[in-house]
């Protein structure tokens, strides 16, 4: 056995790079542009940033923000992950089903995460060990999830087990715990990507997987367990969802994909891999919940929130294109600028 190389240094060079790097400075962009959104919502719509409506709104954006943390792990390995509707799904789909017929929740929520793991697998050896266009590998994953959940499910929605909706619907010390599964989450998350060896792999191979692969790093492994990790954050979110909506229906998960990387884009992190920032992901969550809320509350269609989202996607990714210091030496010549 040869002794493992150090990874290599993929941060991406200060002069010349266009690279986009997530930093406190993207965290803190995310929060002030969602500090403004509320305040320019009390403005000309009251109503949705009332205490009954912020109430209805957390619940909401800590489910998005789990599943957008799961696709952030993905987009750092350079991926985009199209199966998080399905597995969304089928989470909520099979736990209640299974907690209605059996009386077992703790069962229920075993089979779900054993679900989560096989799909994260199969997604990931598919895309690494056969080379499959990762849209089109999880793009069919999710076609057999939902095909699996109606199929389960018989098409009729299932209660959710009562202490599920309980715990989704309840508050602790004031704030949802949805909301505080999410922050917990996202305190793993951060430490595990920022802090771990594992975390050091995962952004070198999304920042250049040959590069990774030549330094020792075993890339297929930190693919699948990207994905795995991945698929665990949609089942969670899953399960909550199915938990504060009670009745889960067959398409439970379907209108959390776009939104889900609409708060990866918004939050700082690159479609083109890399170091990610899962803080920003969650306030993007967060932005994305309230502007879909105030969209809806203006007395716009519920199409509406689609368009503004795909809008959303389009103005962040650009905003990601742009080399600001190049664009302040040209408007201010022979200034240097940090």
């Amino acid at each position: 056995m040869h002794a493992p190389q150090a990874l290599p240094n993929t941060e991406p060079k200060d002069s010349g790079s266009r690279r986009w790097t997530p930093t406190w400075n993207s965290t803190s962009s995310v929060i002030a542009i969602t500090v403004a959104l509320f305040g320019f919502s009390w403005l000309i719509a009251p109503g949705s940033v009332s205490g009954s409506a912020i109430d209805s709104l957390l619940p909401f954006a800590g489910i998005l923000a789990i599943a957008a943390i799961g696709q952030t792990i993905v987009v750092m390995l350079k991926g985009i992950d199209l199966s998080l509707p399905g597995m969304m799904t089928m989470a909520a789909l099979v736990s209640s089903q299974y907690a209605q017929d059996h009386g077992s929740i703790l069962t229920a929520l075993l089979i779900v995460a054993a679900i989560a793991v096989v799909v994260g697998l199969v997604n990931g050896i598919v895309v690494s060990a056969f080379s499959v266009t990762r849209l089109v590998a999880t793009l069919a994953v999710n076609a057999v999830l939902m095909g699996a959940a109606l199929a389960y499910s018989g098409g009729t929605p299932t209660r959710a087990p009562q202490s599920v909706s309980d715990f989704a619907l309840e508050k602790t010390i004031g704030v949802s715990n949805t909301v505080w599964l999410a922050i917990l989450l996202v305190i793993v998350t951060v430490f595990a990507t920022g802090r771990t060896a594992w975390g050091r792999r995962v952004i070198a191979v999304g920042s250049n997987e040959r590069t990774a692969h030549a330094a020792g790093v075993r890339t297929s492994r930190i693919k699948i367990s990207g994905y795995v990790a991945a698929a665990l954050c949609y089942s969670g979110a899953g399960v909550l969802l199915a938990g504060y909506v009670s009745t889960p229906n067959t398409n439970a998960g379907t209108s959390y994909l776009l939104p889900a990387i609409a708060a990866v884009v918004v939050g700082g992190t690159a479609l083109t891999g890399g170091r990610g920032n899962i803080i920003g992901t969650a306030v993007g969550a967060l932005f994305l919940s309230q502007l879909t809320q105030l969209v809806l509350s203006l007395g716009a269609p519920s199409s509406t929130q689609f368009l503004v989202q795909a809008v959303v996607i389009a103005v962040a990714v650009g905003a990601q294109q742009l080399d600001l210091r190049h664009i302040l030496h040209r408007l201010i010549p022979g200034k240097e600028h940090s």
